[in-house]
């Protein structure tokens, strides 16, 4: 997981489109998927989305220095559906599709 936390990913063309923020595993320890931060500038603006774990491959260019490919674009990513990390839950949850202007309680794992 300390390998793939924090590193750049890229495009099949060598243009960054986003930086793995997490790395998601399932019961017994194997790595189902990654959330990847996309946009933004400096953090602000930024958006998280979910892809299949599989879906980032590790390549190798130059002196044999490894950098993460995923077949895909940026505006791909950033039109794709968004999670925030729900610090009470301690999971990653989809973002509202749609604000009602209410203070209803949001569904959850109770």
């Amino acid at each position: 997981m300390t390998h793939w936390y924090k590193q750049n990913v890229y495009d099949p063309s060598d243009n960054k489109i986003g930086e793995i923020m997490d790395v998601l595993l399932d019961k017994e320890g194997k790595a189902t998927a990654l959330i990847i931060g996309v946009g933004g500038f400096l953090g602000a603006g930024e958006k998280d989305v979910a892809v299949p774990f599989n879906a980032v491959q590790a390549k190798t260019k130059d002196n044999n220095k490894w950098y993460l490919v995923m077949n895909t674009s940026k505006d791909a990513l950033k039109s794709a559906k968004g999670f925030k990390y729900d610090r009470n839950a301690m999971t990653w949850v989809p973002e509202e599709s749609s604000t009602t202007g209410t203070n209803a309680p949001k569904p959850g794992n109770r």
